[in-house]
């Protein structure tokens, strides 16, 4: 008999100094045994071949990963993982970036690492959009008048016509350029590749953002 794909997730509590950094966050990126039966439901021939533990921060890491073969996580201890978790073969990450992680030399061979690419889309899409119009209709400068009981009225133009250059193109890139040309904002995408895409009006390598930037 076959046995069971073992999957580890570990969540994380909030602390100000780690991920996620509010209660709020840890309701948003905790994935509960109730979660993860719900997305099983939808998934019913992988669900079948994995059995899975979860818990919070590092208790218990150290019994769960000596049998473990997949991590779903935020962070790690990444201390001695070859010796800690022998059977492991890939390590999920819940967000968009890896770069918290670096320097890989703590990764040990054979291990697969991946991330999140694409999930963080549309809110990253909704939250980049709104920071764009809170900068180009002055809600700082708003902010820190009402902090000073300064009412003076602060004034912009429409968006529209305005350009946008967005360094970096992937998909959560995408998503604010979607946005911004709903808009009527000219939308300039500056990534290592240069590649065209639908949600652009110009495409630029990165080696070329100098000539992109006023």
């Amino acid at each position: 008999m076959r046995s069971m794909y073992q999957v580890h997730i570990k969540n994380n509590h909030y602390r100000h100094d780690t991920f996620p950094n509010t209660a709020e966050g840890e309701e948003v990126f905790t994935i509960t045994q109730e979660r993860f039966d719900t997305a099983a439901k939808a998934h019913p021939d992988v669900s079948a071949e994995i059995e899975v533990s979860i818990d919070w921060d590092t208790e218990n890491f150290n019994s769960h990963m000596t049998t473990a073969d997949a991590l779903v996580t935020w962070d790690l201890p990444t201390e001695n993982l070859a010796e800690v978790a022998p059977r492991l073969k890939w390590i999920h990450i819940i967000g968009a970036g890896v770069e918290h992680l670096t320097p890989m030399d703590w990764l040990p061979d054979g291990v697969i690492l991946t991330n999140n690419k694409g999930v963080h889309a549309a809110k990253g899409g909704e939250f980049g959009i709104m920071s764009i119009l809170m900068l180009h209709n002055h809600m700082p400068k708003i902010m820190t008048n009402q902090i000073q009981a300064c009412y003076d009225s602060l004034y912009s133009t429409p968006i529209a016509g305005k350009t946008l250059v967005l360094i970096g193109t992937g998909s959560i890139g995408r998503a604010v350029a979607k946005h911004a040309q709903s808009l009527g904002i000219h939308v300039i995408g500056v990534s290592r590749h240069g590649n065209m895409l639908p949600e652009l009006d110009e495409s630029f390598p990165v080696e070329e953002l100098d000539r992109v930037l006023p």
